[in-house]
């Protein structure tokens, strides 16, 4: 990856650039179809004052393929 610009033009430049991937971003590319979230927390062996903790994000991401319309031969479109 590039050096990123310093300064105040850096950032406005990379903003610009967020907004403009944002921009040209299907939303309606991928569907969400199923989502787990499992928390687990247990005491630290060691140290009883530690609390360990673990998330664990299950998802089943649906992707929408563009819908291709069958082309007519000119037999067929009469």
């Amino acid at each position: 990856m590039a050096e990123q610009g310093k300064g105040f033009f850096g950032w406005l430049g990379r903003q610009i650039g967020y907004v403009k991937k944002a921009v040209e971003t299907d939303p309606a590319a991928e569907k969400k179809v199923y989502e787990n979230t499992t928390i687990e927390e247990s005491v630290h062996p060691a140290n009883p004052n530690i609390k360990l903790r673990r998330t664990t994000i299950d998802e089943a991401i649906e992707k929408q393929t563009k819908r291709i319309e069958p082309q007519m031969n000119a037999d067929e479109r009469g």
